[in-house]
């Protein structure tokens, strides 16, 4: 019985900590998305969830700490988003994918992020436009950072008569699109009539922008 009442009374001590980490997750997932990375300070996050200041120090040791938390668990328990292109590249043995072979993998990559039956699939959608549209390079996260640097490398060899920057300049085009539709950015309005039919619909227009990113991707060089 003695040990019993142990337990309870540990659990009693640990629980308050647990909801605590859980309301300051919810607080910044709405923040970041809704604010952005510079916009959101840790003391609207401590507002926002109902803890002291001195919680969110006690569970994350800087803002970006507890951007990278968000971001890891939206992108799920692993956080490694290109195990698909390693895999696509083990089969190949060493020999470089197509140019659409890597622009689907990543698409489609993005698109499972986003039909997550809960919170984190809405989430994953703002965030994505976050890390592309708001300005500095703070906020972006090195789980990113990574994901992006691997995409490089299989888009430098499927493409070896382009250099490094212009492949670079490809990709920032090639990413922009995506975190652009991911995002809802919506100015399809200024196009009036002209708008396409799917602009609402981000699964079947990144589908139908496949061959639109590849030709870019494969353009000849420019002089």
């Amino acid at each position: 019985m003695h040990t019993d009442n142990l337990i309870t009374a540990a659990e009693k001590l640990t629980r308050p900590r647990r909801d605590a980490k859980e309301r300051i997750f919810a607080a910044a997932e709405k923040l970041f998305t809704e604010q952005g990375y510079a916009a959101t300070s840790m003391r609207m996050i401590a507002a926002a969830a109902g803890v002291p200041l001195a919680s969110i120090n006690y569970h994350f040791r800087s803002k970006r700490d507890l951007m990278e938390a968000v971001y890891q668990r939206v992108l799920g328990a692993d956080g490694r988003r290109s195990s698909y292109l390693d895999k696509l590249e083990r089969e190949a043995g060493g020999a470089p994918l197509s140019v659409t072979r890597i622009v689907e993998t990543f698409i489609e990559s993005t698109l499972r992020l986003s039909r997550k039956d809960n919170v984190s699939g809405a989430v994953f959608k703002q965030l994505i436009g976050r890390a592309y549209f708001e300005p500095g390079d703070d906020f972006i996260p090195d789980e990113y950072v990574r994901i992006m640097d691997r995409y490089r490398g299989a888009l430098m060899r499927a493409l070896p008569d382009l250099d490094e920057a212009e492949v670079m300049r490809r990709m920032y085009y090639f990413i922009g699109i995506v975190a652009y539709v991911m995002a809802g950015r919506d100015v399809m309005h200024l196009l009036g009539r002209c708008a396409p039919a799917d602009a609402n619909d981000p699964e079947r227009l990144l589908r139908a922008l496949v061959p639109f990113i590849v030709g870019g991707m494969q353009a000849p060089a420019p002089r």
